[in-house]
This record gives C-alpha cells, sequence and structure tokens, in this order.
C-alpha cells in the first residue's frame, strides 16, 4: 500500500488545521485508492492519513461525493477506482469566454480529439482548473464535457486595466475568460488606467467580488507602442520567452555546418538553389531547385531546413517546441517556435552557406503528376535569397534594374511560373478550392501609429512556392502512408450537412443553385469560378468559407476536401510547426533504416493495409500530438485575429462621426455588420439604432425587414453608415445607417 502523508510545510503554508483535508490533496487521496486493486476503506484512509474525528465526517462527506462523480465506485466498504470510460480528473483550458475545453488525463481519452464545454457546464470552474468531468457522447465530430466537480483551482492570471477609486481599487477585466471585476490591494502609487496582469486568489461569489493580487504592470495602452501586443500574448497564454535550459542546448548548437555532419548526405551544392519569402522573413525554411529534363519532364527539388537533426527528441528544445506547437506572427513581431539560434541561424537557408536538409526530389510530368520521387538527408547550399516582389518584377519585365540584377536566374524562373502554371491546373481538375479573399496588411507612420489598412498583394511568385510546397507536402505524405507507417496527417473533413443546407439557402437567396445532398470539392470550386467579378463575391465566398470544417491534424487520414488530396500532411516548414518536425522524424528514422526507403520504387503499388513494423512513434502518440498541435494553432490564429481587430478599433477611434460605404457582410438577429469599402474593417449596425421601424430577422433569407414601412437591409446590399462609436478594449465599432441601401447585388449568376 502506498502512503501519501500531508507535507506539514504545505499545511502550515494553507493554515489547515490538523487532522483537517485540504482540496488540494484530493488527487492525491484519488491516486491512493486508484493503486490498491482492491481500494481502500475509511478506517485505512484515516490510519494513513492520520485523520481526526472532524475530519472522519469531512472524508466520509468527500468519499461520497467522489462515487457520486463516477471517478470512484464502493465495493462493501471499499472505495475503488473505477475506471470509467466515461469520468475522467483533468484541467480546463480557457481562451475565450465561450472557448472552453476539457483536457483529460488519460493519454488515450485526449488523443481522441478536443473535448468542448459549455459555459453553463463548467460548474464554477475557470481556466487552469483541475477538475472531474464527464465526457458525454459526440454529436457529429464533436465531444463534450461537463465538469462534475472541482478538485483544485489553477493559478488564473487575468489582464486588466487599472481603477484606482478614493477607497479601493478594482482591475476591469479585459480578458473573455474571466469578465468579472477583481478588487485588488488599497494604496497602489501607480497610473490609474495603467494595464496590468492579476493573479486572482479569490474567485467571484454570490457575496463577494473577485480579488487578486497585481503581478505585472505593463503601462498605459495609449503610448507604449507594442503594449497591444503584450497584452495579446497574455490574453492567449502565448510562451514567449524560452527557459534557461532551451537557452543553453541551443547555444550549444555548431553555427555552421561541419564536415561529419555532411557524411552520408546526398551532396547538392553544385545544384542552383534559391529561397523565395517576403521581405520581412528571417527564417528561411524551404528552398528551390528546377530543371527540365530532356523527356519534357520537370526535375524539381524541394529542400526544407533539417530541424529534427538538431532538435531531438527529450531534450529541452524539443520539449518546448512541443509545448509552443508553432510561430506566431505578428505585424512587427514574431514568437518564434525555436530560439533564434536556430530559428534565424543554422536551421535557416540562409544563401551562400551550407544548409543540412530533408529533400523531395520530384520528376513532374507535364499533367502535373508526379512520375517519380527521391526523399532524402542533404546538404545544399542556397545561391540566392529572394523576396516574392523581386521575383515578380522579373516575371512581369516590370523592372528593368531588379531584371536586370538576376540577369542570371531569369531562365530558372521562368521555368517556375511554367511548371506552377501546370500545377494549378492540375488541382483544378481535380476540383481544389481556392478562395480570393483579401488580406489586410497595416499602414504605419513614421511614429509607428496605424494609418490605414490595405489588401495584402498576392502575385505570381506566392503561388509558385505555395503550388511547390503543396506537391511536396502531397509526396511525402502519400509516400509513408503507402508504406504503413503510422504518421501525422493534415486532414480537412467533408462540410457537415447541416452547414451546407444553410450556404445552399443563401446561395438560392442570390440565385445560384447549390447541392444540399452528395456535396464535393468541384461543388465549390464551380460557385466560386460563377462569383468571379460579381458584387456578391467576397459575401458568398465569405459564407462558404464558413459552411467548411477547419483543417486539423489527425494520426489517421482523411483525406483534404479543400485541396481534393486523398492524402496530406505538412513537411514543408518545420521551423514553424511543430507537425512539420514531427512527420521529419518519422522520415528520417525511414532514411537512415535505408536510404532507398525513401524512392518512389519502394513502396508498393496499393497502399499497405498493415502497420510496418518500423514504428519511430506510435499512434497513440501521434494522436495527442495531433489534438495538442491542432489547438495551439488555433490559439495562434485567435490571437494574430484578435491583433488585428484591436489595430482596427484603433484605427477608427480616430474617425468617430466620420462617414464611409460599405457592404453588408453578415447579418443577424441583433444588427448587421458592415465591412467597409476601403478599409477591410468591419462595424455593427444593432438593430436598436433602426429607430424608424421594428425590424424582424429572416434567418433564411438573411434580411431585417421593417415590419410598417417594409424596408428591408439584406446580406451584400450597400449602404453608406456613421462611426458612431469604438469600445478599443473590447475592439468593437459601432455604425449607424445614413442611407438605405443604395444598390443591389445582382440576383442572376
Amino acid at each position: 500500500m502506498k502512503w501519501f502523508p500531508l507535507a506539514e510545510t504545505d499545511m502550515k503554508k494553507r493554515e489547515i488545521p490538523a487532522g483537517q483535508i485540504p482540496s488540494m490533496d484530493v488527487e492525491q487521496l484519488i491516486k491512493a485508492i486508484s493503486e490498491e486493486p482492491d481500494g481502500l476503506t475509511i478506517n485505512e484512509l484515516v490510519d494513513i492519513y492520520n485523520f481526526n474525528r472532524p475530519a472522519q465526517k469531512q472524508l466520509t462527506r468527500l468519499l461520497n461525493n467522489l462515487q457520486g462523480t463516477g471517478i470512484l465506485r464502493r465495493y462493501g466498504n471499499a472505495y475503488r477506482w473505477a475506471d470509467s470510460n466515461r469520468v475522467f480528473i483533468g484541467t480546463i483550458r480557457q481562451r475565450r469566454r465561450k472557448s472552453i475545453t476539457f483536457l483529460p488525463d488519460d493519454d488515450h481519452e485526449r488523443s481522441r480529439g478536443k473535448l468542448q464545454v459549455q459555459p453553463e457546464d463548467t460548474n464554477g470552474a475557470f481556466d487552469g482548473d483541475r477538475v472531474i468531468a464527464y465526457v458525454t457522447r459526440a454529436r457529429g465530430n464533436e465531444r463534450t464535457a461537463k465538469v462534475q466537480m472541482l478538485l483544485r483551482r489553477g493559478q488564473l492570471k487575468v489582464i486588466g486595466r487599472l481603477h484606482l477609486a478614493h477607497r479601493f481599487n478594482f482591475v476591469e477585466s479585459l480578458d473573455e475568460k474571466f469578465p468579472f471585476e477583481i478588487d485588488v490591494e488599497p494604496g497602489l502609487n501607480d497610473e490609474d488606467g495603467k494595464i496590468v496582469v492579476v493573479e486572482v486568489t479569490r474567485y467571484p461569489s454570490t457575496h463577494e467580488n473577485a480579488a487578486g493580487t497585481i503581478i505585472e504592470r505593463l503601462g498605459a495602452f495609449s503610448d507604449e507602442p507594442g503594449l497591444d501586443i503584450e497584452i495579446i500574448i497574455r490574453k492567449h497564454d502565448l510562451p514567449h520567452l524560452f527557459p534557461p535550459e532551451v537557452d543553453a542546448e541551443s547555444e550549444s548548437v555548431s553555427p555552421v555546418v561541419t564536415d561529419d555532419q555532411c557524411v552520408g548526405r546526398l551532396d547538392l551544392r553544385d545544384v542552383l538553389t534559391v529561397t523565395i519569402d517576403g521581405e520581412t522573413a528571417r527564417d528561411f525554411d524551404d528552398a528551390i531547385s528546377l530543371h527540365k529534363l530532356d523527356n519534357g519532364n520537370y526535375s524539381l527539388g524541394v529542400h526544407i531546413a533539417d530541424v529534427s537533426f538538431y532538435v531531438r527528441e527529450k531534450t529541452a528544445l524539443d520539449a518546448e517546441a512541443a509545448l509552443r506547437g508553432t510561430s506566431v506572427y505578428f505585424p512587427e513581431r514574431a514568437i518564434p517556435m525555436l530560439p533564434e539560434k536556430l530559428s534565424n541561424g543554422i536551421c535557416s537557408l540562409n544563401p551562400k552557406v551550407d544548409r543540412l536538409t530533408m529533400s523531395a526530389l520530384m520528376e513532374v510530368n507535364s499533367s502535373g503528376k508526379v512520375v517519380s520521387y527521391q526523399l532524402r538527408e542533404t546538404v545544399i547550399r542556397s545561391n540566392e535569397r529572394m523576396t516574392y516582389t523581386d521575383v515578380n518584377k522579373v516575371l512581369t519585365n516590370s523592372d528593368t534594374v531588379v531584371s536586370d540584377q538576376y540577369a542570371d536566374f531569369i531562365a530558372f524562373f521562368r521555368t517556375m511560373e511554367e511548371l506552377a502554371q501546370v500545377l494549378i491546373n492540375m488541382r483544378k481538375d481535380r476540383g481544389a478550392i481556392d478562395f480570393n479573399l483579401p488580406e489586410a496588411v497595416f499602414r504605419f507612420n513614421d511614429e509607428g501609429q496605424i494609418a490605414g489598412v490595405l489588401k495584402a498583394e498576392r502575385n505570381i511568385a506566392h503561388r509558385i512556392i505555395e503550388e511547390f510546397m503543396l506537391l511536396a507536402n502531397e509526396t511525402v505524405a502519400g509516400h509513408l502512408e503507402r508504406l504503413g507507417i503510422p504518421s501525422l496527417y493534415r486532414i480537412h473533413e467533408q462540410p457537415e450537412p447541416q452547414r451546407v443546407i444553410e450556404f445552399a439557402e443563401l446561395a438560392g437567396a442570390f440565385g445560384y443553385r447549390f447541392p444540399v445532398e452528395g456535396v464535393n470539392s468541384h461543388d465549390y470550386q464551380r460557385l466560386s469560378h460563377l462569383l468571379t467579378g460579381k458584387p456578391e463575391e467576397k459575401v458568398l465566398s465569405y459564407a462558404m468559407l464558413r459552411s467548411l470544417q477547419r483543417a486539423r491534424y489527425a494520426a489517421n487520414n482523411a483525406g483534404h476536401f479543400g485541396l481534393a488530396a486523398p492524402t496530406y500532411t505538412h513537411f514543408t516548414s518545420p521551423i514553424r510547426r511543430y507537425p512539420d518536425l514531427i512527420v521529419h522524424r518519422i522520415l528520417r528514422a525511414l532514411l537512415q533504416r535505408s536510404p532507398s526507403l525513401g524512392d518512389s520504387s519502394s513502396v508498393p503499388k496499393a497502399q499497405s493495409k498493415t502497420r510496418n513494423p518500423l514504428m519511430p512513434i506510435a499512434p497513440s502518440e501521434l494522436a495527442l500530438i495531433a489534438e495538442e498541435s491542432s489547438e495551439r494553432e488555433r490559439s495562434a490564429d485567435a490571437a494574430e485575429r484578435e491583433l488585428e481587430d484591436w489595430r482596427k478599433a484603433v484605427l477608427m477611434a480616430k474617425h468617430v462621426g466620420e462617414e464611409f460605404d460599405g457592404l453588408i457582410a453578415n447579418v443577424r438577429e441583433f444588427g448587421f455588420f458592415v465591412e467597409l469599402d476601403e478599409l477591410y474593417i468591419e462595424g455593427l449596425v444593432a438593430v436598436s439604432s433602426l429607430t424608424d421601424d421594428y425590424y424582424e430577422f429572416d434567418s433564411r433569407r438573411h434580411t431585417l425587414r421593417g415590419r410598417q414601412n417594409r424596408k428591408i437591409f439584406r446580406l451584400g446590399d450597400r449602404v453608406r453608415v456613421r462611426v458612431d462609436r469604438v469600445n478599443v478594449d473590447r475592439h468593437l465599432v459601432d455604425f449607424s445607417v445614413v442611407l438605405q441601401p443604395f444598390s443591389r447585388r445582382s440576383r442572376k449568376p
């Protein structure tokens, strides 16, 4: 029998009377019972913990409550571990008010996918709390959980704005996951309105406000450049400082490629190779080599930084990379997955220096089919670091200075463009969906303040690299799958039927037919083509996107609906994505067994239906990595979107009272959202601001219709609005209508 005595120091720290049961030790109690096959009786537990009589009564109540959750069962006088497949101990994770998940300790259950918790099912638990939860049955692909019992509070940290009053001080939370005012210590020598981080020490109840201690002071939002990023980092719990042991490991890595590291690698240093990235990029994951063969096919080399050589399993570097899951990119700052010594140094495919790579060497025919390939550990030396802008200038011959500068590369880039067009046509024939949706880019003035929002430019050079990366990812995924080797996949599942029905109704309101049964990617592609250049293109394209499921990582292949690809993975960005690093490790284990196992000739004609005995990473571990990586990706995306919304609100705060033209982008029962034409900024026209009539919402037609005057506000209508109010902290922009819809979108394709 294992004993779990209570530490005296811990009891003194919490000022708990001797013999009483601290709530923090309930998990120890459960663990003690779970490790005894025959369970433990109350008397045995009393002897173990030396409880007095009042504590015995408390223990009895606690055990009965635990039995009620289903985590324990009673057999005679003994309480045993229930070993239930529906009740688990774990941690609550909350990023936003309605984005709450339960992370069970049980690896198998956790690997099965995300467990969503509805706000009404938290039972008073917040982010970081340890709980017992009941897993409800799945609804479609969604699995949910309900909190049964709170075991222990976590260390909840909330970011907010400090308010100083005469007799008391409080922090107004800026964090959706804890929307309560928090009392803090009086007598602070601080500036009113300062942004602070508070550790919650008392949770809200019907009788008391939440209370906490200020642990970090960030400054005043109005005059601190970059403070918005600091706030977003803390709101989304993004790890942004590397622990000392991680820095120490990165410092021990050789800053140059040595001769012994090149032994056994395919030497491609004499092959013409370039990197193509954005102007501000500092870490280069990928490089390209390309030439035409005598048979008319293309010999394409996609060379990816060999991060797995430097970041080994069971190291501090690996643990930190897994924790972060992905790099996070803000306009003027990146939070990298790996320390700069690696991400911008030895792993980055910088020009004119040797670099270790994993390469996909593919022979592609004129139809875009890969007829043969080799996957190899290689060493390259990039000839040039190119930007998308300069490559586009060369291809369009729009800048003679740039064209002259890269005259030796012109034929190389022309061949790239030629092959990219072949691949574009191949994907189009296959049914891949390509949404032409603008992305916002902020413009700053000389003082670093936001001066405007522009549409991001996307040219042929972007498409070239995108197509080559897609091809490499598919090639690696298909190779590992056909060999029957467990791996990670990037999957995009079929859209949910209800969302398809809702979108079909919306498309029908605009005069377009869209199937509600047996829908495939060709249906989306066809409609996207019909919408090109139409007034309703943006509205319906966004609606199409919302009807699709979100792509995610998985240990079991389910295909990629959007790409119309039967097998797909992420292989091409191991510097900034942990799943790519995992795929590299799996491929490395294969190649080190025998380089010929990376050849297309080594795979069976049909996909293997049995697991390959070579199993570098167990499927259960891969499933867990997939779920955690998907969650970190969602957090990073949410952080990037929130910063964008915040900065748009900052910009609009300067335009209160001004009028703009825009498009009704979404209609809801509480109002409609208008996207401004020039600024790519969205705001709400609340139904309460439409005072000329009572407006009723029609969910099928996506309209608000006046009951008396019969005025209609439709999705896709154009309106002129005035900026009435802006709440920067909440990123909310409120409009009011100046003119009724002044132009209708076309009703027929």
